[in-house]
């Protein structure tokens, strides 16, 4: 199990934002800001990078990284009780 942490670009052009949200939901997720992500998946992250390239296409650049302790947050409001919840203290 980990929580990863995903961040992207919007492209020039306009997003299908339902698709990739759709996709996201299908995971234990919460949005941290606009372009940021926290998901929380027992899939490796090679599988995770294949359905964010199929979600986002060709026009989005993304990074994905697994957080790891210690971390620290400020002002992230829901995200900061979600990654506080019990069941996420790996």
């Amino acid at each position: 199990m980990g929580i990863y942490c995903l961040t992207f670009d919007k492209p020039l052009g306009r997003m299908d934002c339902h698709r990739l949200e759709s996709m996201l939901r299908r995971f234990e997720s919460i949005p941290l800001f606009r372009t940021t992500w926290l998901i929380e998946s027992t899939d490796p992250i090679e599988f995770l990078r294949s359905r964010l390239s199929r979600a986002f296409g060709n026009q989005t650049r993304f990074f994905i990284t697994r957080l790891s302790e210690p971390w620290c947050t400020d002002g992230i409001g829901p995200a900061s009780q979600w990654l506080n919840d019990s069941q996420r203290r790996w």
